[in-house]
């Protein structure tokens, strides 16, 4: 058993947490990885794992950032909207418009109105091929998030002692319920997956760290040990992951995040600028790497040079090359824009916002 030793109360949270941001940074390549790997003929279903390392980072920063100062639920959302929205929404709204105007460009997207709006508007809906995902594929993690956000911003409005106990019990009906309903209803299977749990898990991750009651640095290393390999032997089992993906994909990701965020605690993680700037870079290398595989893969094919290792290597590179552009180009001057001209503020939160960059269960491309 790892014994925890209190610290004393945080009493203003950190800037940024930069272990979280390291892991941003692999989960979102892990993500590319899994697809390059995939489109390549290959397999690395791991990378997916992504998703559910977001998921508790996600619980754990929605934590953080309101433990001190709580904002009001609308104050809560219209961040959370500052810093989701404009780059999904510019290439949803991009991607309809070039499959709407080249069909040949996106052979298997059907962009009707009522695919749009839900798109956009975070809706799980099943597509003409009968996969829950909105016309950019990756979005479908979006609707979790966004569901999560409006849950927790109802939880703002309940006293800080109770709040993680309300959010998390409301998490665990929504699962518990989830065999009296339809889970061929999109809305249903989404909103009652145990996938939330990972949400829940991150908030009481969030709420031990706030609270100084995480373990020291070796313990920190043991559990991001016991995480990975959690994660390989999940791995090499060749098990059924959708079937209990909470238990072989979720602990193990809880384990990881929570063996970062200790050694950080104890200041001992160093300033890696690669990992940083990936990680920085995280939210748009997840929206955009699928974009980057599928052209690299057409050029690679025009060329006559579309064999599986350079399908690997070239869509490993595109993507890593399209996050970093697009996060440098489009997303930080929309964030900057909505902070600055859209009733925004330039001073900083209490901490960086997270990115929700989980990888797809849905696979293949359009």
């Amino acid at each position: 058993m790892v014994e925890l030793t209190p610290q004393p109360e945080a009493r203003q949270a950190p800037s940024e947490v930069r272990s979280i941001q390291y892991l941003r940074g692999f989960a979102a390549f892990g993500v590319l990885v899994f697809h390059a790997a995939e489109r390549a003929g290959g397999h690395f279903g791991l990378g997916a794992a992504g998703v559910d390392v977001f998921f508790v980072i996600s619980g754990f920063i929605m934590w953080v950032v309101t433990c001190n100062r709580t904002p009001s639920p609308g104050q809560f959302l219209w961040r959370r909207v500052q810093r989701i929205v404009p780059l999904y929404w510019g290439l949803t709204l991009l991607v309809a418009g070039v499959a709407l105007a080249a069909p040949w460009v996106f052979p298997a997207m059907q962009v009707t109105a009522e695919a749009l709006v839900k798109s956009l508007f975070f809706v799980p809906y099943r597509d003409h091929t009968g996969l829950i995902a909105p016309l950019v594929i990756p979005g479908w993690t979006l609707n979790y998030e966004m569901f999560f956000y409006l849950l927790f911003a109802a939880g703002l409005l309940a006293p800080t002692k109770l709040r993680a106990w309300l959010v998390t019990a409301a998490l665990v009906a929504l699962v518990a319920v989830r065999p009296l309903g339809d889970t061929a209803n999109p809305i249903w299977a989404t909103y009652t997956n145990p996938l939330l749990l990972e949400f829940g898990a991150g908030i009481w991750l969030g709420r031990a760290w706030a609270e100084g009651r995480l373990p020291g640095v070796r313990a920190g290393w043991a559990l991001v040990i016991a995480g990975l390999l959690g994660f390989a032997a999940a791995g090499a089992s060749g098990v059924d992951v959708e079937r209990a993906r909470f238990l072989i994909w979720g602990v193990p990701a809880l384990l990881l995040v929570a063996g970062a965020v200790s050694i950080e605690r104890r200041g001992a993680v160093p300033n890696w600028r690669p990992l940083q700037a990936l990680g920085d870079a995280s939210y748009s290398l997840y929206l955009v790497h699928g974009l980057a595989i599928s052209a690299t893969v057409r050029i690679l094919d025009m060329a006559g040079l579309a064999s599986p290792p350079l399908i690997l290597a070239g869509g490993l590179i595109a993507g890593v090359v399209a996050g970093l552009l697009t996060y440098q180009l489009v997303e930080k001057p929309l964030m900057k824009l909505f902070k600055t001209g859209l009733g925004g503020t330039r001073k900083a939160g209490p901490a960086r916002p997270a990115a929700p960059v989980p990888p797809p269960a849905p696979t293949g491309s359009r």
